[in-house]
């Protein structure tokens, strides 16, 4: 038996219930439709993504702009994502306007029972993904999730697995699973963040024909127009004559802002801003008690924006933490936007950061887990006016190319060469389950 599923029509944003081949549409809901494609591609893909719909997560930026991209290239994208069996998830219009994304794809809920509790949401939609009953009019599953990819690949499916961790690095004891899967004949190849993650792949022997760095991204119309920093703070109701640093995206340990905090009490003088705060945490709490420090409450991404524009210096945690203790965090996707600001930036040097950002160039990098040489770069950043222009510059160049159109055409080129030759081996043109 197929499981139920929620089905939103890419043309008009309607929603349609579906068991099965049995549809019917739910009138009262209404949309448009999105950005046509420039071409069409040769493949059709099933973009399997277990994150369950609304949240604040990175990864909701970073998959939905990858869908929209994509469709925007002429590919099919059928987009497939979890629901729990109470929750009525965002249709394409809730879509389009509160991630701001532009594309034609077809957008399917499964049901995931117990959908809360990340395991049983990750195990029911694999399942969901290798049952899904329109598999056979798709030529490609691609997904950024291990379980999903594990499955389907045991299933004979042809896999493309976009992911940023370096998991042989990570978690030594899964070097054998992720060997023996990546060295399947259906696993077409990894789409990985940086070359740190890559690096650990062929490490474990990997085909370096399966394996391509293509950079996550930024959306340019979202940083138009062009604020000036006191126009943006006019905006933002920001003070004018103070400089303020910023950090944007999620609040807690696990991002390394003890540093932060460390650095404001060692520069009274400046104003911090921790954009991004879902809860009151360890991080809000200690905020708390220092007068220039301000945490503000997550944000739509225009309103980021306002605040990259507004700001001195941009910041990115002088910690290590997130690299190398969780595993959690390489080459963070701020970096596109913190780049696409024009704005100085001040990050750890770690290894992949410094894939982006070279220090004196683009950026000020400094040793991680040192707050105090980061706040005396810091002011040196602040009182070197020259200087900070000039990196400003440099951080806006870099950031050409590094939009989601570009990664969308590259994993297009990618995902059709890694195709072509699997069914030049199989004789296969589309997913046949038996």
């Amino acid at each position: 038996m197929f499981p139920p599923v929620l089905k939103v029509d890419p043309a008009t944003g309607q929603n349609a219930y579906r068991k099965g081949s049995s549809v019917s549409r739910n009138p009262s809901l209404e949309g448009r439709a999105k950005a046509k494609p420039t071409k069409t591609a040769d493949f059709r893909l099933l973009y399997a993504w277990d994150r369950a719909l609304p949240t604040t997560e990175t990864d909701a930026e970073q998959a939905l702009s990858t869908i929209a991209a994509l469709s925007r290239r002429g590919i099919e994208v059928r987009a497939l994502l979890p629901r729990g069996c109470k929750a009525t998830p965002p249709d394409l219009d809730a879509i389009h306007r509160d991630y701001q994304v532009e594309g034609s794809f077809a957008l399917e809920y499964a049901a995931a029972p117990l959908a809360r509790w990340t395991v049983s949401r990750k195990l029911f939609h694999a399942w969901n993904v290798v049952h899904h009953p329109e598999l056979a009019k798709v030529d490609v599953v691609y997904t950024r999730n291990s379980a999903t990819c594990a499955l389907a690949l045991q299933r004979g499916l042809p896999v493309i697995y976009d992911t940023y961790r370096a998991w042989p690095s990570h978690i030594p004891l899964a070097r054998p699973f992720v060997r023996h899967l990546m060295s399947r004949p259906n696993f077409l190849g990894a789409i990985l963040h940086s070359d740190y993650a890559r690096e650990s792949y062929l490490r474990l022997g990997i085909d370096s024909e399966r394996l391509l760095v293509v950079r996550n991204g930024y959306d340019p119309s979202r940083f138009a127009p062009t604020l000036g920093r006191s126009e943006a703070r006019r905006m933002l109701g920001l003070p004018q004559d103070r400089a303020i640093v910023t950090y944007t995206g999620h609040i807690n340990l696990l991002k390394g802002l003890r540093p932060v905090l460390a650095m404001a009490a060692r520069c009274p003088e400046v104003l911090f801003l921790l954009v991004g705060s879902t809860g009151e945490g360890a991080i809000e709490r200690s905020a708390r008690k220092m007068s220039n420090v301000q945490v503000l409450p997550w944000q739509k991404y225009s309103q980021v924006v306002r605040y990259l524009y507004a700001s001195d210096v941009l910041l990115i945690p002088p910690s290590s933490v997130p690299l190398r203790l969780i595993g959690h965090t390489v080459l963070p996707m701020k970096i596109y936007n913190y780049l696409a600001a024009g704005r100085p930036i001040l990050a750890p040097s770690t290894p992949d950061v410094r894939e982006l950002l070279k220090d004196g160039e683009n950026a000020v990098l400094v040793p991680p887990g040192e707050p105090q040489a980061a706040a005396l770069a810091l002011q040196d950043l602040l009182h070197d006016e020259v200087h900070s222009s000039r990196l400003a510059s440099a951080a806006a160049q870099t950031a050409r190319g590094l939009t989601w159109d570009a990664r969308a055409a590259n994993i297009e080129a990618f995902v059709g060469a890694r195709l072509q030759k699997w069914r030049a081996s199989t004789g296969g043109s589309a997913i046949h389950r038996g």
